[in-house]
């Protein structure tokens, strides 16, 4: 009686304020396997304090469940998938919960959307590269029935019909709105890691001031050096492999025929090709990425040995780290390219956040460089950063948290739902979508995504550039 009566006081007193939280689903979710009611769990991973600067120990997990969700199937009813979980309650290490007011802001994925209610939203197959060219082919065999099956197996062996159903495996990566009750006191997000000492902050001041800006490309400067990792290159490894990063393959003819597969089927190419960037004139050491649902979107890093080069006997290695936002197609090279987030100091701190998660990390400095140094005669276009250089103590990392070996949540639906499924959406957008009225309509759409971007990019570029400006040298022209 008395911790119910505790808990209606503490429920009763005025709210505290909204805190913004990442974790990672601790159970799979997915729209064809997933019972609306089913219970869902999320561990924490951003470090929390209270008001008073107490910091809670790591293992606070959100709990609550689906509220709704509808699959694909068939295609007879629902083109796209949907869900809705909410989370309810916070457990505590020390085993103590209390009811919190949760709020899904975003989901690690690149095909879904949330909704500002916390709905998440799935893709329509049918406005897939794949299916459109299945349905030329469809379209071309109308005149010689005998040529459409043989077609319709070319096609489908060739690029596969998407999987509009939505698939969250365990670690998962959410970002959550909680509003705690006042009572327990006020929960903020916990500053960084102690500074270093001034004798050290000096010697790390000397290692960012030598290390390099900028990667190179065919001579142009690529991406900057925002991260440095100390530790041997077994820990570099491990901890990147705890965090759930994975490599890439080399360049080939099947590869690339791969990254054409992937963009027609809008899905993840997890250890796609990277470009090769040098570090005064290196290839990387490691080349890892971390692949959202589909290629379009993904995390990707390079990271490169500093021979030579020491630090508290601890061997130096320089990463530099963006994230691809969206596809394109370039001329020069020519062929798939990636654009990538304007401020990189996000991914930075993405790497570092991931790293720090896994429990391979002894410390984390931030280090500032020189703003003569990186914005010297080099410099990319539509950059943006604080110049600081995130410094990453690495340990043994011998019993890492939550390592991730699976991404998916089950099994995907038997070949034969698959098929009528197929059958049953081509058919549902032929009817609805192929006449002139949504053809306009959509032209008129992607013309002014075209469009949106367009100007958004060149605003992002007078940004970085209206930084820049300031430090750079008078006698350079622009």
């Amino acid at each position: 009686m008395k911790f119910a009566a505790l808990w209606m006081l503490m429920l009763s007193a005025p709210s505290a304020a909204q805190t913004t939280v990442d974790a990672r689903l601790l159970a799979p979710v997915s729209s064809y396997n997933t019972r609306s009611g089913a219970e869902i769990a999320a561990l924490v991973t951003t470090p929390l304090c209270l008001s008073g600067g107490a910091r809670l120990d790591s293992g606070i997990t959100l709990h609550g469940a689906v509220t709704h969700i509808h699959k694909v199937g068939l295609g007879l009813v629902h083109e796209s998938a949907g869900m809705r979980f909410e989370f309810r309650q916070v457990h505590l290490p020390d085993g103590r919960s209390f009811p919190v007011d949760a709020r899904l802001v975003d989901i690690e994925n690149a095909r879904e959307r949330v909704d500002r209610r916390g709905g998440v939203h799935g893709i329509r197959a049918t406005a897939s590269l794949s299916n459109r060219f299945g349905q030329r082919l469809a379209f071309a065999a109308i005149g010689h029935p005998f040529a459409l099956a043989p077609l319709f197996i070319l096609e489908t062996a060739a690029i596969h019909f998407p999987d509009p159903e939505i698939d969250y495996g365990i670690g998962t990566e959410v970002r959550v709105a909680i509003r705690f009750p006042a009572g327990p006191g006020q929960f903020s997000e916990c500053p960084s890691n102690a500074a270093p000492s001034p004798s050290q902050d000096a010697r790390l001041e000397a290692l960012v001031a030598a290390l390099p800006a900028w990667s190179y490309s065919s001579g142009q400067p690529q991406d900057p050096v925002t991260l440095v990792y100390l530790g041997s290159q077994e820990q570099v490894a491990a901890a990147f492999a705890a965090a759930g990063w994975t490599g890439s393959s080399a360049h080939s003819a099947a590869t690339r025929w791969n990254v054409v597969r992937a963009i027609a089927e809008d899905r993840a190419y997890p250890d796609a090709p990277m470009r090769d960037l040098l570090l005064e004139g290196a290839a990387a050491d490691f080349s890892l990425q971390k692949a959202l649902d589909t290629l379009e979107k993904r995390d990707h890093l390079r990271i490169w040995r500093r021979t030579g080069q020491q630090f508290a006997g601890r061997q130096v290695w320089a990463s530099a780290a963006t994230r691809d936002i969206a596809g394109t197609f370039s001329v020069r090279p020519f062929g798939f390219a990636h654009r990538i987030q304007t401020d990189v100091d996000l991914e930075r701190d993405k790497v570092v956040h991931d790293l720090s998660f896994t429990g391979c990390v002894d410390a984390v400095h931030y280090v500032g460089r020189p703003s003569a140094d990186f914005y010297g005669l080099d410099f990319r276009r539509g950059i943006q950063t604080d110049r600081r250089v995130a410094v990453v103590f690495l340990n043994a990392c011998q019993a890492p948290r939550l390592e991730i070996a699976e991404r998916r949540a089950g099994p995907q639906p038997p070949l034969s739902v698959r098929c009528v499924r197929r059958v049953t959406l081509t058919a549902r957008n032929h009817f609805l979508r192929d006449n002139i009225a949504w053809r306009t309509a959509d032209a008129g759409r992607i013309a002014f995504d075209l469009l949106h971007t367009w100007i958004a990019d060149r605003r992002a570029e007078a940004r970085a550039l209206a930084v820049a400006r300031p430090r750079r040298p008078a006698t350079m022209g622009w």
